[in-house]
């Protein structure tokens, strides 16, 4: 049995794969989706513990990390698992680094606040979802802000629990660049901030509309993935892997 670990574009491609291949699978999530793949279907987080559990309960002969590429807490606790049973990570497609003067890749959170204030921008759009509204809290605090976070219960509750102000929040997923440029025209923020969230992210489109727009783009290069995960980035490379 197979644990497929995502809520992703790439994990419901492995999905595909999987049920087309005929392979037996448990396919994971840490919020409940609408899940529609032959495989049997979980969702809720695993601690180190828990996911050593299951995958005994469950004889779970591989794992399959499809997770975001800034899922960092989940992919150390599935690299805990390493020695025990194959890791292998499915990782989407990165475009280059842009240079450009409006763009900057910053390495974390804190690397972005440090840059904000030296530059004193006063407004920022954060698109780098709900998790990190506690991350910036010293700046939305004493600036206007805007997050864009998905249009669930999960999200918008969790940033009441940070009493971030409700009209500031900006429900959507990443749009191609004409419908980013709309956005960010509309809302005329000093900053915009964004992660390293790869072609499936949109992150090129967001890119362009901030360069169209005039207005700079902080960008957080996304983390590096344990050593111990086997890394694929095509389908039938994994399948051959697993069959």
């Amino acid at each position: 049995m197979i644990l497929l670990l995502g809520g992703t574009t790439e994990a419901k491609q492995v999905a595909n794969a999987l049920d087309e291949a005929g392979v037996n699978y448990i396919y994971s999530s840490r919020t409940e989706i609408t899940f529609e793949g032959k495989g049997l279907y979980r969702y809720g987080s695993l601690d180190k513990e828990g996911l050593k559990a299951f995958c005994i309960n469950h004889q779970i002969s591989s794992i399959i990390d499809a997770c975001h590429p800034f899922a960092t807490e989940l992919h150390a606790t599935v690299a805990s698992l390493w020695g025990q049973l194959p890791l292998i990570r499915y990782e989407r497609a990165f475009s280059e680094e842009v240079v450009d003067p409006l763009v900057k890749y910053v390495n974390d959170y804190d690397h972005t606040l440090t840059l904000i204030k030296a530059n004193d921008y006063r407004s920022m759009l954060a698109l780098t979802g709900v998790q990190s509204i506690p991350k910036l809290n010293s700046y939305w605090q004493t600036h206007t802000c805007w997050f864009r976070i998905l249009n669930r219960d999960y999200s918008i509750d969790f940033a009441a629990q940070y009493s971030f102000p409700e009209q500031n929040l900006i429900f959507g997923l990443p749009q191609d660049k004409e419908e980013e440029v709309q956005l960010f025209n509309r809302l005329k923020p000093e900053v915009i901030l964004t992660k390293e969230s790869g072609l499936n992210g949109k992150l090129d489109a967001k890119i362009q509309a901030a360069i169209t727009c005039n207005i700079p783009i902080l960008i957080i290069k996304k983390p590096e993935l344990p050593a111990s995960f086997k890394t694929i980035h095509n389908l039938k490379e994994l399948l051959s892997m697993i069959e």
